[in-house]
């Protein structure tokens, strides 16, 4: 069973996002000439439901003990759900609704690119729902370089997605779509525990061994808090790797947080109980608390 666990995490991220293009492989189009065609809302419901069933996904995970792998899942979940909300946020914004951005996205959770981002890295819809929002206001330099960060990770889907069609809805359709929206975020972040970890962000952070290798960076320049914020990132972005719970757990330590350094290592072990890093890392705790 647990294999199979194992096996299902790996994957869910890549292969249930595919389901946002089910409905749509036969009549997608480009971003530049969807206008809101009868897919519109095929396109929606694919997609709410593949994040809907992400975090079925990890509810499953949870059931069977492996808390890292559930919150891997609800992050990717929510942070894409959130980059959905808040690009509808945008396009109400530039319709000429409130009198800033800050009017609308009061109550969402998260607002801004790099703080959804944050969530989860893993997720390449913070780069795609910014780039739609730049295409739609004719930033086409900006819009080019947040499509391609979002192409660069596996897990935006072979076939692509299309939300051109955003611009062209009613503003009370659109407020609709971010209430229904912050409810679907609510009931995954009701469930998500991890505290997002604030690094840069770049179009390598989906990357874990970028991660790894700039959490490394981090501790030979002595900062040990980012090298800690990396690790967890990367821990986040693939929590069956036994590598990124060495990692983290290494860093943890150099952070002098012990607390965490231990919870990373048991987590670790959950997984990969014959990894003989993480069991060499064991037997360098003092008392056997892990």
């Amino acid at each position: 069973m647990k294999r199979f666990l194992l096996s299902l995490l790996a994957a869910v991220m890549i292969f249930s996002i595919a389901a946002c293009n089910d409905n749509n492989n036969d009549n997608s189009s480009d971003n530049s000439s969807n206008n809101g065609g009868d897919n519109s809302g095929d396109d929606y419901a694919a997609f709410t439901k593949a994040m809907i069933d992400m975090r079925d996904e990890g509810k499953k995970l949870a059931e069977q003990g492996l808390d890292f792998g559930a919150q891997s899942l609800y992050a990717f979940s929510g942070s894409s759900l959130s980059s959905l909300r808040y690009a509808v946020e945008n396009i109400l914004w530039l319709k000429g609704e409130g009198e800033s951005i800050e009017d609308i996205t009061n109550g969402s959770r998260y607002a801004g690119w790099d703080e959804i981002a944050a969530v989860c890295y893993a997720s390449p819809y913070p780069y795609y729902f910014e780039g739609l929002l730049y295409h739609v206001q004719g930033m086409e330099d900006e819009s080019t370089a947040c499509y391609t960060s979002a192409l660069l990770n596996p897990a935006y889907p072979k076939d692509g997605v299309d939300f051109y069609y955003l611009k062209n809805m009613e503003v009370a359709d659109l407020y609709k779509l971010r209430d229904e929206l912050r409810v679907m975020e609510n009931d995954v972040y009701a469930l998500y525990a991890l505290r997002p970890a604030r690094i840069e962000r770049d179009e390598y952070t989906y990357h874990p061994e970028y991660l790894r290798a700039k959490s490394r960076e981090a501790l030979e320049r002595g900062d040990n808090a980012d090298a800690l914020a990396f690790a967890r990132a990367a821990l986040t972005n693939n929590s069956v790797d036994p590598l990124n719970f060495r990692n983290a757990v290494l860093c943890a330590i150099a952070a002098g947080d012990v607390e965490s350094a231990i919870g990373f290592l048991n987590a670790g072990l959950q997984f990969a109980p014959g990894d003989e890093g993480l069991l060499t890392l064991k037997e360098g705790f003092a008392g056997g608390d892990t």
